[in-house]
């Protein structure tokens, strides 16, 4: 089946539907592509991991929960109890996020599933993994207002951690009669208010958004990455692209919603035994630029981008469409599992002509919002970023 053949109307049928993370949405989407795949004769094999599903939902009512009795511990003047209150409170989030031990994000796990499609010489010299991820969110904020909350969190911790003291300082005070925890008592509400308003934002956000009427189709991010990626597969299986020096994965990640797991539980847990960069595809065929993001990373940390894949990544653009990407960031994406593994990556996407890097996770996210004669498009420059890379 040549490359110009191939149905990319019937790919985004497959994936333009909300497909959350443990649903039988995201487990339909994965049958289908795995049906696609097997008509074509095109190998696969699946990547199991241990998958939290409700990661997000779990921690935003934590969020809220636990600030909230922090609060009512400072207003109560419950004393000493406010400290552990406050430190529990942080655990539940930081651990999850940062270090990946699901403290509260534990309940129902279940299996998650990564498509791994791989091509190349019996005795390759370097390894390439290009990837996108197959599953959906959908919040109740715009990308732009989560970050006001995001930006916020070490407000937020700071807050928490000062409450905490204020607390049991609080109860102390009062106990020796002191007129000094007038004071304390008095900061404590204070900093209890803009902390409740902190926490309660964000929390809705993460626990409250797949309650919403409509959700994100998820079309843009990231099923159009996902599209192209089969489309490269196609070209890859019927021999139109060949490989002399490279080992090539096409991975199809799920859990890339609830931080990131299922590209974390590929490039952390695997050997690298030959020299391996990686490309992550996001948000692609909207009808804005080309843009590369310089940064990836969580809201706890951010690393930058490999320059050297960026540059290559610039020149395959710049080849296909006579136009050179942006510099953007950052970005939070399976970009930062590869770069914590100590493998260079780049991560590609678009913006929208209109609403730039706005309205993900959001009914907006739709098939009206792609273009779908980009998905060729984006199939030629990864063609042209692997010829270079294996010359």
């Amino acid at each position: 089946m040549p490359s110009s053949t191939i149905d990319y109307h019937e790919l985004m049928r497959i994936f333009s539907v909300p497909r959350l993370n443990g649903s039988r949405a995201e487990a339909a989407t994965r049958r289908a592509v795995l049906d696609w795949l097997i008509q074509r004769n095109i190998p696969y094999r699946l990547q199991s991991f241990r998958l939290y599903p409700y990661f997000f939902i779990a921690i935003g009512a934590w969020i809220i929960v636990s600030r909230s009795l922090l609060a009512l511990a400072i207003w109560l003047r419950w004393g000493w109890l406010a400290l552990p209150i406050a430190l529990l409170g942080l655990l539940g989030g930081l651990l999850d996020v940062a270090l990946d031990i699901p403290l509260v994000s534990w309940p129902f796990a279940t299996q998650g599933h990564n498509i791994l499609l791989e091509f190349g010489p019996p005795d390759p010299k370097q390894e390439l993994v290009i990837s996108a991820h197959y599953d959906s969110k959908t919040e109740l904020l715009d990308h732009r207002q989560r970050l006001f909350f995001v930006k916020n969190l070490p407000l937020g911790i700071l807050l928490t951690a000062l409450l905490g003291l204020l607390g049991a300082a609080d109860g102390w005070l009062l106990s020796l009669g002191s007129t000094w925890a007038t004071w304390t008592y008095a900061i404590g509400i204070l900093l209890s208010l803009p902390l409740l308003f902190l926490a309660w934002g964000l929390g809705l956000n993460l626990s409250l958004g797949p309650m919403r009427p409509v959700p994100s189709q998820g079309a843009v991010d990231n099923g159009a990455a996902c599209a192209i990626l089969l489309g490269l597969a196609q070209r890859l299986a019927d021999g139109e692209i060949t490989l002399q020096n490279t080992r090539l994965t096409l991975a199809l990640f799920t859990g890339e919603e609830v931080n990131m797991q299922g590209s974390r539980a590929y490039a952390l847990h695997r050997a690298w035994p030959i020299p391996a960069l990686a490309l992550n595809l996001e948000v692609m065929a909207q009808s804005g630029p080309y843009v590369y993001w310089e940064q990836d990373g969580t809201a706890f940390k951010l690393v930058p981008t490999a320059p050297n894949v960026n540059q290559k990544v610039v020149q395959a653009v710049r080849d296909v469409t006579g136009v050179d990407p942006q510099p953007a960031g950052p970005v939070s994406s399976d970009g930062y599992s590869f770069l914590r593994a100590g493998i260079p990556t780049a991560v590609l996407g678009t913006y929208d002509t209109d609403l730039q890097d706005r309205g993900f996770h959001l009914p907006s996210d739709n098939l009206d919002r792609l273009v779908i004669s980009r998905l060729p498009e984006g199939v030629e420059i990864l063609t042209q970023f692997i010829a270079s890379l294996d010359q």
